[in-house]
């Protein structure tokens, strides 16, 4: 089974996904992928430099991110450009990733923010949401990364709603109380799904 599991920035998603990977799912962190597809070596690499130039290399060939970021940000093309690099190099690894562990008879969860945008729920069995009202999600984000209400506020405000979640996942849970709390409501959708698969 192929579950997906995403949310908004602050919601509370990597406590749910560590409720999953203790219930013996392969753990598929899509943000971890995209790490690797970009180490010296990797064909996305070749490809990102021979897009934005090679001196997007440090010596040994590792990734100068803040200067990709500087050329790949600078305008919407190019923008959608480092996305059409990066994305299809990604999903393709997270796919040949879930079906080896079919192939080894376990079940593995998607872990990715952009899901839904990438159209990897489609994939999947089943798709879960975690969300969390926008002032819990203000706080968490201020004690996680460092940085201003201000920024965070803005950041929120390039992000979907709720509903863009909800309206596609067949289960969501709501991170309005404490950890344990969350833990608890992680842990019975996992064991749900285990149980029956899809509502």
């Amino acid at each position: 089974m192929i579950v997906g599991i995403t949310g908004p920035s602050g919601a509370g998603k990597s406590l749910a996904v560590e409720e999953f990977a203790r219930r013996g799912f392969d753990v598929i962190d899509a943000d971890r992928v995209a790490r690797e597809i970009v180490m010296p070596g990797e064909p996305a690499l070749d490809a990102l430099a021979a897009r934005f130039g090679g001196d997007i290399l440090l010596p040994g060939g590792v990734l100068d991110r803040k200067r990709l970021a500087s050329r790949a940000f600078s305008t919407p093309e190019n923008t959608q450009a480092l996305n059409g690099i990066t994305h299809g190099f990604i999903l393709s690894r997270m796919k040949a990733m879930a079906a080896a562990s079919a192939k080894a008879g376990r079940n593995c969860l998607y872990d990715a923010p952009l899901l839904i945008e990438s159209g990897l729920h489609e994939s999947c069995d089943v798709c879960v949401a975690v969300t969390a009202p926008e002032e819990v999600r203000i706080k968490r984000l201020l004690l996680r990364d460092g940085i201003s209400q201000a920024e965070i506020r803005a950041r929120l405000s390039r992000q979907h709603d709720d509903a863009f979640y909800t309206s596609v996942c067949d289960y969501v849970i709501v991170n309005d109380g404490g950890i344990d709390a969350l833990r608890r409501k992680a842990a019975a959708v996992a064991d749900e799904i285990l149980r029956h698969g899809k509502i």
